[in-house]
């Protein structure tokens, strides 16, 4: 399945789904998880943020990695943390 989304700077991506997909609220990010062992992740207010290829991670690993990775952009973008 392709859907349409959008990234916090408006452009506009294509992304393909498969099933079984695994949606996961996080902390910091919200994910996608597909059957073939691609992540997509979204911001709490639903904009793209970007895909990574599968890791083999607990679910603490992974949130650390995630926390990372917006501290990351937080500091890139000069603002605070949401």
């Amino acid at each position: 399945m392709k859907i349409k989304v959008q990234h916090e700077d408006g452009s506009i991506e294509t992304i393909s789904l498969s099933a079984p997909s695994v949606v996961t609220e996080g902390k910091h990010l919200n994910r996608i998880t597909t059957d073939a062992g691609c992540e997509y992740f979204f911001t709490h207010d639903g904009h793209y943020d970007g895909w990574g290829a599968g890791i083999q991670a607990t679910e603490a690993e992974a949130s650390d990695i995630l926390g990372a990775m917006e501290a990351k952009r937080v500091t890139a973008e000069g603002g605070e943390s949401r």
